[in-house]
């Protein structure tokens, strides 16, 4: 995985970028509104279930703003979010606390394994929607372009080129160039999930 970190320029008339809602590749954003699957387990987004990895099943912290009433448990309120947004923003007070997994950033980068296997997740229960659009993008690069984050995306730089280690559009290149196939049949690089009962 070290690899992927390397930072790379892309050319937006070469590669296949996705951004907002608009864009025609948006169904390969995290945030886009498709179930993911795991189990008993029903997610409204990746992203959704991306963040839960995060934690610990232990982990209580509450956002300061929270509702008499509201579940302490970080993880249980990521997976009760209504949508992709909600998952990022009930968390940050866990966040800012510190209470991320030990091995999420480096050396290790869990972070980086979990949302492998989270995309994995998303073409096993959307090969129709999200399989398609994957597929369309034929063998050019694929791009998260974004405003400030250049480790999952790249940012746009002077006229038409993204800069940034873009580690979601690379592991995005990997599902559908070497994982596609398996992941259809149901081969998942981590058959036991992680980090999830």
């Amino acid at each position: 995985m070290d690899a992927l970190k390397r930072v790379d320029s892309y050319k937006a008339s070469e590669c296949v970028w996705f951004c907002s809602k608009k864009d025609n590749y948006w169904e390969l954003s995290n945030i886009a509104a498709m179930p993911v699957i795991f189990g008993a387990l029903r997610c409204n987004s990746s992203e959704q279930l991306y963040q839960a990895t995060k934690y610990d099943w232990d982990v209580e912290c509450s956002p300061a703003n929270a509702k008499p009433g509201t579940d302490s448990n970080v993880k249980r309120r990521i997976l009760a979010a209504n949508n992709a947004m909600g998952s990022k923003m009930t968390q940050k007070c866990a966040v800012k606390a510190g209470l991320v997994r030990s091995d999420w950033y480096a050396p290790k980068e869990i972070r980086m394994h979990a949302m492998l296997w989270v995309l994995e997740l998303k073409l096993w229960a959307n090969r129709h929607t999200f399989g398609e659009v994957l597929k369309s993008t034929g063998n050019l690069p694929i791009v998260e372009k974004s405003r400030k984050d250049n480790f999952w995306g790249a940012i746009p730089m002077g006229i038409g080129t993204f800069v940034g280690c873009n580690i979601l559009g690379k592991l995005l290149t990997i599902l559908r160039d070497e994982k596609f196939d398996a992941v259809l049949k149901g081969n998942f690089t981590y058959p036991e999930g992680l980090f999830l009962p």
